[in-house]
């Protein structure tokens, strides 16, 4: 019985250590999250403004082999989702072009070599590796510390035949475009679509998760499949201390034995499993030992997700048969926080009723900004906000006519409401950006030199995401039964409520 009841801490109450805090109890282990704010979910969170629902993370939910992990923790079953048939549109606003990005690949593909009908080969290429990458199992058992050579080999076998699809996508997307696509436009259209630094295997995913239908929405948005995972959770007999934030890992003997508190209290733990950023665990938390050197080698030669402003607006409109993602290309450029934005993506919630009253939307602008101009705005940063929020509306009702006149509610979230609500460091608040070396390279989820701690999340996940996040916490948690010497449980094994 006393075995059962080591106590394990976890720094962070979003995805990765909700899912770590679920695993550790099916385990046997007396679980407790520490979280800054003053709710559970980290950046996986929504919020009410009067009758409409601001959704802070989900646009679309990866499916497929991580469905698997989603189940483990209770998720599916307290929610439902709808697969995608229609993922984005791209509209350039210089001459109306539209392209459909949708499940039925083929028509994606001819609607592309209507614009680049001399990249039809490369086109063609796209399709087949996009079918090829689906097919591509992720390594979900377990994580790569615990492989063994048996396990590395295994891997390298199955991916035998999709080697030369891996090899020739796995360049960052303004490279590939630019050394296989000939049509200067077709380029153009696809590093919109995905990031220049990311590796052009991302668009590949996308497309052939989207065919295969395994990219989905939960009904409710993000809130819904942030409390499907907390009440997992709770029902667990999790324990979670919320507006309380952590200062220090405290450590005796090379070994994790708990954390410091704001208000000066202790929390003794046997381990513990840290979510927060990796700069910020390294240089704060651990106060600058084991690994600093390479985390300050790391955030020299990677990059970090841009950070964002994310504009909200609640409109007495229902926005009818507009896509509920629309890339708009071509636009007069808007000025935001420090930095020119030329593109507009947004996000058009007129397909779940959950958002906002029958006859009204929410209507939301990603873009990109400046850390630091926000952090130095002092007694004028309400005042930014509101002026932006004005400019952004005006800039949205020149491509989508009406949207000021039918203005109800307005929200905004800047960097510095990402490091105040979720310690998002700088505003990044996936972490890592999925460029080729990060995306590839693998980052250990434990220190040299110090035993019982653990890390997981965005930051030891790049690319981050909804999927990586939870599987994140699942793998820490396989790493402390490792070295524990216990078995690592399933919380559905472990009879979770509704399982």
């Amino acid at each position: 019985m006393a075995e059962q009841q080591r106590h394990v801490v976890i720094i962070g109450g979003g995805l990765a250590g909700l899912s770590a805090g679920c695993y550790a109890r099916a385990s046997g282990f007396r679980a407790t999250i520490i979280e800054h704010n003053l709710a559970l979910g980290g950046v996986c969170t929504a919020w009410r403004r009067g009758p409409y629902l601001i959704d802070g993370c989900i646009h679309w939910l990866t499916g497929g082999p991580f469905l698997r992990v989603y189940e483990e923790l209770g998720v599916l079953q307290r929610l439902r989702l709808r697969p995608l048939q229609h993922y984005a549109t791209f509209r350039d606003e210089r001459d109306g072009l539209e392209i459909a990005i949708t499940a039925d690949l083929p028509a994606f593909a001819r609607a592309l070599e209507l614009v680049a009908r001399e990249d039809r080969d490369e086109l063609d290429r796209i399709v087949e590796g996009a079918h090829a990458v689906a097919a591509m199992a992720p390594p979900l058992d377990r994580p790569q510390e615990l492989y063994t050579l048996r396990d590395g080999l295994g891997m390298l076998w199955n991916l035998r035949h999709e080697l030369p699809t891996f090899v020739h996508f796995r360049k960052p997307m303004a490279d590939y475009a630019r050394e296989h696509l000939r049509n200067a436009r077709l380029r153009h259209i696809l590093t919109r679509l995905v990031p220049e630094e990311a590796p052009a295997l991302v668009l590949l995913m996308i497309l052939g998760y989207l065919q295969r239908g395994w990219l989905s929405r939960p009904e409710g948005g993000t809130l819904a499949f942030r409390d499907a995972l907390i009440e997992s959770y709770h029902g667990l007999g999790g324990e979670a201390r919320l507006h309380s934030t952590v200062d220090e890992v405290l450590v005796e003997g090379g070994r994790a034995r708990g954390v410091r508190l704001g208000d000066g209290s202790f929390v003794e733990a046997d381990a513990v499993i840290c979510t927060a950023s990796a700069p910020e665990t390294l240089f704060r938390l651990l106060g600058g030992r084991y690994g600093a050197d390479e985390m300050r080698r790391r955030m020299a030669e990677w990059k970090m997700f841009p950070p964002i402003v994310l504009a909200s607006y609640g409109l007495a409109t229902p926005l009818a048969g507009a896509p509920q993602i629309l890339h708009l290309d071509g636009i007069e450029p808007l000025e935001v926080g420090g930095r020119r934005n030329e593109t507009l993506y947004l996000r058009i919630y007129n397909d779940d009723p959950s958002f906002a009253p029958p006859g009204h939307t929410v209507l939301q602008a990603l873009l990109t900004t400046d850390y630091g101009w926000w952090a130095t705005r002092g007694s004028n940063y309400v005042a930014e906000k509101d002026a932006l929020g004005e400019a952004i509306l005006t800039a949205l009702d020149r491509y989508l006519p009406g949207v000021q006149a039918a203005l109800r509610v307005v929200d905004l979230a800047t960097p510095l409401t990402f490091w105040n609500m979720a310690r998002s460091w700088r505003g990044a608040y996936e972490g890592w950006l999925p460029n080729a070396d990060a995306l590839f390279g693998h980052v250990r989820k434990q220190l040299d030199g110090l035993s019982g701690f653990y890390m997981a999340g965005q930051w030891v996940e790049p690319g981050g995401g909804v999927p990586t996040a939870c599987a994140s916490g699942r793998a820490a948690v396989q790493l402390l039964c490792a070295d524990e010497k216990r078995a690592f449980e399933i919380p559905h094994r472990a009879g979770l409520p509704g399982g």
